[in-house]
């Protein structure tokens, strides 16, 4: 396979931004399955021509563990999801690069190469505090709580709201302190309004929310109050745009590009230009192999906005038709991402 280049010289548009990262993908299940089916190289073969089609030059990989897996095999999987990604990148030295600081991000740009930052999405495999650890070891750097659904640490937001609500466990708490020593992330997407909260009363440290866009344009409990992204923005954290139809509208038919565009500048009225970054949470390709329990979660089938990582020079330049600077398109690009990186994680 030729090696593809993620940032050609003079292609439209895009050419002026540097850094391109996006703060949330779902693709550490799928290789997984695909490697314990004997597949090799799934992410070069499979996932690269578009990161490289849309310039990415990193992306957050989230750890998440499908129902079906649960409550026993947590571990497990979230292991094999790791084990996974580190043989990829054995694999494919040339295209791939573990991320675990800001750094690295600069350094897989300069040579033309993806990082891939590893963060929870729910915290089922973390049974201890000291559990923790290892994934730290193992190049693991962002916690997030809850998926949507309860677990010992916290209580996801159901997409639908039907349920009641609960905060953090006080394991949970734990949980922050400890993820707060390491310096990792804390994520707070699919948590609901009460663990939110508990969140923040919990730790003074910049919170991030990967993949969620603003409730008052689509009342979906799965997004951010104005109140929620005001203070994660003064504690200069950062919330990631999600291009999922089921995030962005309440109904499959109010679910469009303009629409997407809506809480794009929402975010930044009430977040600034500073604290707003992609998260996009691309999921077409996913869907077919979700659990049935998972989507029955869901209010209706999800479909991407953006068209996934190969489409994304397209969105930016609708960006830019929108009147978005040349500045502020290269913040919320990945500029933003790497100051959050770089403020948490240190170089």
């Amino acid at each position: 396979m030729h090696r593809l280049l993620l940032r050609p010289d003079l292609l439209g548009g895009t050419m002026n931004i540097q850094y391109t990262i996006d703060g949330h993908f779902d693709m550490l299940g799928d290789v997984c399955t695909r490697r314990r089916n004997g597949e090799r190289e799934v992410i070069k073969r499979l996932y690269y021509p578009a990161f490289a089609a849309g310039h990415v030059t990193g992306v957050v990989a989230s750890l998440f563990v499908d129902s079906c897996y649960l409550p026993y095999g947590a571990l497990e999987n979230a292991m094999e999801q790791v084990s996974a990604l580190h043989c990829e990148i054995a694999e494919s030295q040339d295209i791939l690069m573990l991320a675990t600081c800001a750094e690295d991000f600069l350094e897989a740009a300069r040579q033309n190469k993806l990082a891939i930052l590893m963060s929870f999405e729910g915290a089922e495999p973390v049974s201890s505090c000291m559990m923790l650890h290892g994934f730290y070891a193992m190049g693991v750097r962002g916690l997030g709580l809850a998926w949507s659904r309860r677990n010992p640490a916290a209580d996801g937001c159901d997409f639908m709201g039907g349920l009641k609500k609960g905060g953090l466990t006080s394991y949970g708490v734990d949980l922050v302190h400890e993820a707060e020593k390491l310096s990792m992330l804390i994520d707070v997407s699919h948590l609901s309004d009460e663990g939110v909260e508990d969140v923040l009363n919990s730790t003074s440290c910049p919170i991030i929310a990967t993949h969620s866009n603003a409730r008052s344009i689509a009342g979906n409990n799965r997004n951010l109050t104005d109140a929620q992204m005001r203070e994660i923005a003064h504690r200069d954290g950062m919330a990631g745009l999600n291009g999922c139809s089921i995030i962005v509208s309440e109904t499959k038919e109010g679910a469009s590009r303009e629409k997407l565009m809506e809480h794009m500048d929402h975010m930044i009225d009430v977040m600034g230009e500073d604290h707003v970054g992609f998260g996009f949470d691309f999921c077409d390709q996913f869907l077919t192999s979700s659990s049935p329990q998972d989507l029955t979660r869901m209010p209706y089938v999800s479909f991407d906005l953006v068209g996934g990582h190969g489409a994304l020079p397209e969105f930016i330049e609708e960006l830019r038709a929108h009147g978005y600077s040349e500045e502020r398109l290269k913040k919320v690009a990945g500029e933003n991402w790497l100051r959050l990186f770089k403020n948490t994680f240190g170089k």
